[in-house]
């Protein structure tokens, strides 16, 4: 916009300029130059011919002549195929290696000798049982005969090797549980007063053997007459009467039963629990008792919450009795259900 505006304004002054000072510069000519032309008189009819039309030429009934068609180019040579490449000369192929030698079997360790089983001490077993000792007696490991009297009394006097009777034997091995506190203490022995003339304990009487038989044979005879008359008192149940239920009335109960059964809300470990219930009924069809048979689950608390839920779904959806033909009421008076979330089952 500057650039106009300096143009303008520069134009502008030298216009005034030539007005004001146009008359100095410049110079007059006095002498006033005429222009002569020569003029000629025609007539009115050379004028007519003058400005009359010229005839139009005759158009030519030659058609023109046709143009020069060009001449072809000439088709460029064609451009010498280029030489095959040589073919690469194969490489040579490398030597094998030379196959190693195997390396030699090392010798077989000799394994270690197995350790022997510690072996345990065995309790004597004798074919009959022995008598048991008496109630003052010690029971020793191994029998000790009673010591002889001494024939020199001025001897250094010894400590008294008091007789113990041999451990009870018994014609049957029993285990008992081991335990880190002793079964029994030794008695403290005593200085004997009589150095000279030990008198020897007397011999334990054994105890007569029949009393115990007869006692055995009581309590074998009293165990089998209360196997027998238990056997006698068990009452043998009742077979199912009428015709079995049909594979269609089985599946239309489990699916009435299973409208009922909801155990969306209930923990992960009651998802994975599987309850049997025993189920008694009515001739109505409706449920009369729901009880627990078994279950297969993570813990307790979780075959709680499924057989709650199972034994809603009993009671809720048999209100109105589940539709069981009557005439086969001895097939389906006491019903077992399986509630598994996987599958429910029906017997």
């Amino acid at each position: 916009m500057r650039i106009g505006l300096y143009i303008s304004g520069a134009g502008h002054v030298l216009l005034i300029l030539w007005l004001l000072f146009g008359s100095l510069i410049g110079w007059r000519d006095d002498e006033v130059k005429l222009r002569v032309s020569d003029v000629s008189f025609i007539s009115e009819d050379e004028f007519a011919a003058m400005t009359a039309p010229r005839p139009e030429a005759a158009v030519a009934d030659t058609p023109p002549a046709p143009a020069p068609e060009p001449e072809p180019t000439p088709a460029p040579e064609p451009e010498p195929a280029p030489a095959p490449e040589p073919a690469p000369q194969p490489r040579p192929e490398p030597e094998p290696e030379p196959t190693p030698e195997p390396e030699p079997i090392p010798d077989p360790v000799p394994e270690p000798p197995a350790p022997e089983p510690a072996l345990q001490d065995a309790l004597r077993v004798a074919p009959t049982p022995a008598p048991k000792p008496a109630p003052e007696a010690e029971v020793a490991p191994e029998r000790v005969d009673a010591p002889s009297p001494r024939e020199d009394a001025d001897a250094t006097p010894t400590p008294e090797v008091v007789p113990a009777a041999p451990q009870e034997a018994t014609t049957e091995i029993v285990t008992e549980a081991k335990t880190a506190a002793p079964t029994s203490s030794a008695r403290p022995r005593v200085r004997p007063q009589n150095l000279d003339k030990p008198t020897p304990p007397k011999p334990p009487q054994p105890e007569p053997q029949a009393p115990a038989s007869s006692a055995a044979n009581a309590v074998a005879s009293a165990v089998s007459d209360a196997i027998a008359g238990g056997e006698r008192d068990v009452p043998q149940q009742d077979a199912p009467e009428g015709p079995p239920l049909t594979r269609g009335e089985k599946e239309g109960l489990r699916l009435a039963v299973k409208q009922c059964w909801n155990i969306g809300s209930s923990s992960s470990d009651a998802l994975r629990t599987t309850v049997v219930v025993m189920v008694d009924m009515d001739r109505d069809g409706k449920p009369k008792a729901v009880r627990l048979a078994s279950w297969d689950g993570p813990s307790q608390s979780a075959a709680d919450i499924a057989y709650q839920a199972a034994r809603r779904a009993v009671l809720i959806c048999g209100r109105s009795g589940f539709d069981l033909p009557q005439e086969k009421y001895g097939q389906w008076r006491q019903i077992e259900m399986t509630f598994n979330p996987d599958k429910m089952r029906i017997k």
